[in-house]
């Protein structure tokens, strides 16, 4: 029995989309199923039999990725979406978020990132980037754009652990973070990668999604 994780991809640049699936075919527990070279191809593939997460270029030919992605999310509601753009304007990251995408990646970010947004929309249903504002974030689950889940909605944080929550909300560097308690950089990371893997988040936006959705960090938007 296959327990891998399938993926759909849909990307019309070829050279890419094979180094994309290549890459994936890479990870011991993910498998590429469903290749397309547009939005509409892949949607004829996912009919037969359905891949768990998909992978879309932004800008695509017959469907592009928010066209593929409203289609997917209407006819497939339980794939998870990933969407991969040139751009990385938070106007573009809201529009596929609005869509119906689980992710959103920048084809400059580093292709570990890929491994990162599958597993993470898989079991917490968001993977965002570092550099997305955290003031995006809090608009988009108090609007109710995004729902995040979490293995434990139950944690609580010490008053330090709060403070360095809110301190990388607000973009502060670790080296700063670690001036203004009077800590070493190293005891900073620390406490960062800890209560991530407490929540069972991937990275600092992660973890700034459970601080928002349970009310740790209130942002005044």
């Amino acid at each position: 029995m296959n327990s891998k994780i399938t993926i759909g991809i849909a990307e019309d640049q070829q050279i890419f989309r094979k180094g994309l699936i290549s890459l994936i075919n890479s990870f011991e527990s993910m498998q590429v199923t469903h290749e397309a070279e547009n939005g509409s191809q892949l949607l004829d593939l996912m009919r037969k039999n359905c891949p768990q997460v998909v992978i879309l270029d932004y800008s695509m030919p017959l469907l592009n990725g928010i066209e593929t992605t409203k289609a997917i999310r209407l006819n497939f509601p339980t794939v998870k979406i990933i969407l991969l753009s040139m751009y990385e304007a938070e106007e573009f990251v809201e529009a596929a978020i609005n869509a119906g995408a689980n992710s959103y990646l920048s084809k400059d970010d580093d292709l570990s990132e890929i491994n990162k947004a599958i597993e993470a929309v898989l079991h917490s249903n968001y993977y965002l980037n570092d550099r997305v504002s955290a003031i995006m974030i809090g608009n988009l689950i108090k609007s109710g754009k995004i729902d995040p889940k979490y293995k434990n909605n139950s944690v609580e944080f010490s008053p330090d652990e709060i403070k360095i929550i809110d301190l990388i909300s607000k973009e502060f560097t670790t080296q700063q973070i670690a001036d203004k308690l009077f800590k070493s950089t190293r005891t900073i990371e620390k406490y960062r990668t800890k209560m991530m893997e407490r929540v069972g988040a991937s990275n600092s936006v992660g973890l700034i999604m459970y601080a928002v959705k349970n009310k740790i960090i209130v942002f005044n938007t």
